[in-house]
């Protein structure tokens, strides 16, 4: 975690920025067993939505993926809000951090000896799921990560910001999605960012990509 994400969970993430089953696990149910009791099967009941939400109750996630070999990039997203208290009618506050770890050295080794990676550009977009099939996109967010960093210390480069942990990384706060049409029941976050990475520490050669984070979010209706 960067040393600007002291609220991060971040996390964030997730999964992060990622379930058991229980079948068996107390034996079959005495109903199982053959009865000759005549039982009446009960009126069909109109089932809730349901949408692959990645958020913890209390708000969170954390995910991870690779952008190299052995170099993780983390996304730690958070809420100030539980999960369930995202309404449709509500205002929707998160905020996320964004780092890389170099996983071919321990973490307390000299920063020197990681590969540095600098994201140049950062975008995060919002796209809704409703009943009725309307699709929305309550947020477009588009950043100069070297401009929209809290740390007025942060480091970068031509390549951008600086975002290996635990001298980089990229926080935004209080990023908010407003109200939304009664029937959306979902929503996806996508994060885009585009990222440069050292192949051999100190060489300075730079592989640049595309990486995308999706967040799948519940939203609830009130009542």
């Amino acid at each position: 975690m960067p040393r600007l994400a002291t609220a991060s969970v971040i996390a964030l993430i997730a999964l992060g920025l990622s379930g058991c089953s229980t079948a068996g696990l107390f034996g079959d149910s005495p109903l199982s067993a053959a009865s000759d009791v005549e039982t009446t099967a009960p009126a069909p009941t109109a089932e809730p939505l349901v949408f692959n939400s990645v958020f913890t109750d209390m708000g969170s996630v954390h995910q991870n993926t690779m952008v190299a070999n052995e170099l993780q990039l983390q996304l730690d997203m958070w809420t100030e809000q539980k999960t369930h208290e995202w309404f449709t009618d509500a205002q929707k506050s998160f905020s996320f951090v964004i780092d890389v770890t170099d996983m071919t050295v321990p973490v307390e080794a000299p920063f020197a000896s990681k590969r540095q990676v600098f994201m140049s550009s950062l975008s995060v977009t919002a796209t809704t799921t409703t009943t009725s099939g309307v699709v929305e996109t309550p947020l477009v967010l588009s950043v100069n990560p070297v401009d929209a960093t809290l740390d007025p210390e942060a480091l970068s480069s031509p390549y951008g910001l600086l975002i290996t942990s635990p001298k980089g990384g990229l926080q935004m706060v209080n990023n908010v999605i407003g109200p939304l049409v009664d029937d959306t029941y979902g929503l996806i976050l996508d994060f885009s960012m585009i990222v440069s990475s050292e192949a051999t520490p100190g060489t300075g050669s730079y592989v640049t990509q595309t990486i995308h984070q999706t967040v799948p979010v519940a939203i609830f209706p009130r009542v």
